[in-house]
């Protein structure tokens, strides 16, 4: 049966109507599309726009589907327990299904890819041009069945386009093992390395694209394999002798993206700055392997800087995303000492000097937040909860203190996320950013190849790529090296990028790190007479005693799935 496709009218104007061999309404034959590269180029980017590599919620604020991750990963918690991600991060999953921020469904859009696929294979266009389109479907494939192989395990694989009167037994697919389903991924993405452009445009994915994410999905397939249980059916599980074939897997495509040449770290004088740089510039930075592009013309934007401006800075919303002293502890000082070497000071009696308790820590970190009396757009960031003592000690940018920071600066963590948010944009409106989201870069890939060098015996190439992303932002060479401090060094150059959570699963790392841990925030207190301060850690009456249960590592798949689909089978304990 011929199908008809639905092309938006936003995708027509994207591309360009003049160009293209439409039919009178908006809904194209499958002939048309077999004929045309530009139409199958606006199916893909429709499969682009549905793919969710990252969550936009920009219309509804209260949902904070772009914040789940990090706060369910206890990387930092929220400015009120009402939201949504705080809520998934109390939520313990049911026989009905996880909290709704957690999951991801993604068949309608891969059958979209499947659709394509076919039809491509019966294109009349140029072979070249079949043969990168193809290529970039299955890559969109791959990534929608990691997104979900992370939270279920093993998954009903649909890699064929379904005939519109298909039967019920042709419908009703039973869940694939999890070790198929990873193997599905990394041939998909392989397809991807033969065929796709080493230069793709901006914002589509390229032959690096695929070798990034096929690191990234190989090493969570090697992790599970090593530090996850077997199962009876394998559907949680990858059998443990594959761990070594996947952790080569995963070394292998993370050094090709590295001594590739195409995606260098980005460097420059400033460590802090050429850091910071990284992701509110996005495009043009060389580090940038693979972006989900933003854009106030064609009306795509976010709000991340709604959330994460702080009070005295924002046209709205603001301050919302506040760290943990236990996140503050994983990074370094600038000489190598540990993060928490002052955290002692924390008495609320100790005065200290900040400039050496904060503003000599790793760039990363001063890159990443903002902190008390950070200079930002030439202002002061306050956090102190009050002001001791008399004097008149101006602040560090050179202006008058206020005798309390903002309400919102000071009743959570005492330092909020500054990642990602641009510098030169004041008071912008609530869901107006068009910052790009960072889907994959170079940076990740030395994290990817330090460890899995590591896991298969290779020292020296696990301690050269860790020392390489340190050297970059003036951080001292490590002279040994150690799973621990991979882990920890993995977390300070990716904090806040919606990695963490799932670390913390594929390491099978999350009861420990999560389970019932007391989190604090800190107070600050500044003298009048000489800019000192004095802090103490605090706790607040939400975001304690996050669950996180054995069965937890794999989301279920829910009543209303199962009622859908007889021929899935529940993951342990649902």
């Amino acid at each position: 049966m011929k199908k008809l496709f639905y092309l938006s009218i936003s995708l027509i104007f994207v591309f360009g109507c003049a160009d293209l061999d439409l039919q009178p309404t908006d809904m194209i034959s499958e002939d048309a599309v077999k004929k045309d590269p530009k139409l199958v180029e606006a199916f893909l980017t429709k499969i682009y726009a549905n793919a969710v590599f990252e969550p936009n919620e920009v219309s509804s604020m209260k949902g904070q589907e772009r914040l789940t991750d990090a706060v369910v990963g206890a990387e930092y918690t929220l400015m009120a327990p009402w939201q949504n991600a705080v809520k998934a991060s109390y939520n313990i999953p049911t026989s009905s299904g996880a909290h709704n921020n957690l999951n991801r469904w993604h068949y309608g859009n891969i059958r979209s890819c499947n659709e394509i696929i076919e039809i491509l294979n019966n294109a009349t266009f140029d072979a070249a041009t079949v043969k990168e389109q193809i290529a970039e479907a299955k890559f969109l494939r791959a990534w929608m069945y990691l997104d979900m192989a992370k939270r279920y395990g093993g998954m009903p694989l649909e890699v064929t386009a379904k005939s519109v009167d298909a039967g019920s037994a042709e419908l009703m697919i039973p869940r694939s093992t999890l070790k198929a389903t990873y193997d599905q991924i990394i041939s998909d993405l392989d397809a991807g390395i033969a065929d796709l452009p080493s230069s793709a445009l901006y914002g589509k994915a390229s032959k690096w694209a695929a070798y990034g994410l096929k690191s990234r999905a190989a090493l969570y397939a090697a992790r599970i394999a090593k530090y996850h249980p077997q199962s009876a059916d394998g559907l949680t599980s990858i059998p443990s002798g594959s761990a070594g074939g996947y952790y080569a897997t995963a070394l292998a495509s993370a050094n090709a993206v590295i001594d590739g040449g195409k995606h260098a770290l980005h460097t420059g004088s400033n460590k802090e700055t050429a850091f910071g740089e990284i992701f509110y510039k996005v495009k043009g930075i060389s580090e940038i392997i693979f972006s989900e592009e933003y854009n106030t013309g064609l009306g795509k934007t976010h709000a991340w800087s709604g959330y994460a401006l702080p009070d005295g800075f924002k046209a709205g919303w603001g301050s919302n995303m506040h760290m943990y002293v236990a996140s503050d502890a994983r990074f370094e000082y600038q000489d190598g000492s540990p993060g928490d070497t002052h955290h002692a000071k924390f008495d609320n009696a100790t005065f200290f000097d900040i400039e050496e308790v904060i503003y000599k820590k790793d760039p990363r970190y001063l890159a990443s937040l903002f902190t008390p009396e950070d200079v930002f757009q030439g202002r002061e960031v306050w956090f102190h909860d009050k002001s001791v003592g008399t004097g008149n000690k101006l602040g560090r940018a050179g202006n008058v203190v206020p005798s309390r920071a903002p309400g919102r600066n000071r009743n959570r963590g005492g330092r909020l996320i500054q990642k990602r948010v641009h510098p030169d944009v004041e008071f912008p409106a609530f869901g107006s950013d068009d910052v790009d989201y960072v889907v994959l870069r170079t940076g990740e890939m030395y994290l990817n190849a330090s460890e899995a060098a590591f896991e298969t015996g290779k020292m020296d190439e696990a301690k050269s790529r860790l020392n390489a992303l340190r050297a970059r932002v003036g951080m001292p060479a490590k002279t040994t090296v150690t799973l621990d401090l991979i882990k920890n060094e993995r977390f300070v150059e990716l904090y806040a990028e919606n990695h963490r959570y799932w670390d913390l699963r594929t390491w099978r790392d999350a009861e420990a790190e999560i389970h019932l841990v007391t989190k604090f925030g800190t107070k600050w207190y500044r003298r009048k007479s000489d800019g000192m301060y004095k802090a103490k850690k605090w706790k607040w009456n939400f975001s304690q005693n996050t669950p996180f249960l054995p069965k937890m590592y794999w989301l279920p798949y829910g009543t209303n799935k199962l009622a859908q689909n007889p021929n899935l089978v529940e993951n342990p304990g649902y």
